[in-house]
């Protein structure tokens, strides 16, 4: 199998071609992976080349879906074959991955993602890195939540003052993170396990980072996923 790239804003379009088989799994595992270190978590599948896929590739499509809903993003495919299609729907997978018949379609779902996180900017995030290699050190820093949702958050960090950014928040860099959600308690603090997914520069001296959780109580996993829809809800009104 073929797999073409393009790129539309903050979305990867990976254009499949030919048999998507076992042995074409690892390839395409490795363009996820890639994918994620260069930032990319929202990926458009074309596949109107794509002739046939098995089920090792069904499972491998699952997990890079799972794998992008972890940082907020998620995966979008167009134009599939009938065959293809049907072989997607008798699966349910079309109930993971947005199909869709034309490509501008599947870019507008993703471009709409953002709506599936919820905005709780002002709350505050302490956050440090447990690793003592890195020169960020084990201080605790404070930077401002933007968003939540069900899997991990953004937040914001200011006066960067000379920080390596790229080497501390690269992909799948360890935080320790500590922040309060006064809608959901006001004096709970939760305490997570995250990694670092991707970081985006606002400006010389703010970088904007989305993680996701690595190490959540149980208890306070469900506490966040009910904040969220109860947020979302509220907001639909």
């Amino acid at each position: 199998m073929e797999i073409r790239k393009d790129f539309d804003g903050d979305i990867l379009v990976l254009s499949l071609v030919g048999d998507f088989d076992t042995t074409e799994v690892e390839n395409f595992s490795a363009e996820i992976t890639g994918a994620v270190e260069a930032g990319f978590v929202r990926i458009l599948l074309e596949l109107s080349g794509l002739k046939f896929v098995n089920s090792t590739a069904l499972g491998a499509l699952l997990t890079a879906q799972k794998r992008m809903s972890q940082y907020g993003g998620g995966i979008a495919a167009s134009g599939a074959q009938p065959a293809v299609e049907k072989t997607l729907k008798v699966l349910g997978l079309d109930q993971k991955i947005s199909l869709h018949e034309l490509m501008d379609a599947a870019k507008a779902h993703l471009n709409n993602l953002s709506t599936e996180s919820v905005s709780t900017t002002g709350e505050e995030v302490e956050f440090f890195r447990p690793d003592a290699e890195v020169s960020f050190g084990l201080r605790p820093r404070r930077g401002r939540l933007e968003k939540m949702h069900d899997e991990g958050l953004t937040f914001d960090f200011e006066n960067l003052d000379g920080l390596d950014v790229v080497s501390v928040f690269s992909p799948g860099a360890p935080l320790k993170l500590r922040f309060l959600l006064p809608l959901y308690h006001p004096t709970h603090v939760f305490n997570a396990g995250a990694e670092v997914g991707t970081h985006e520069m606002l400006g010389p001296q703010t970088v904007r980072i989305h993680v996701r959780f690595t190490d959540l109580s149980d208890p306070e996993r469900e506490a966040i996923k009910q904040y969220v829809k109860d947020l979302r809800q509220l907001r639909s009104q």
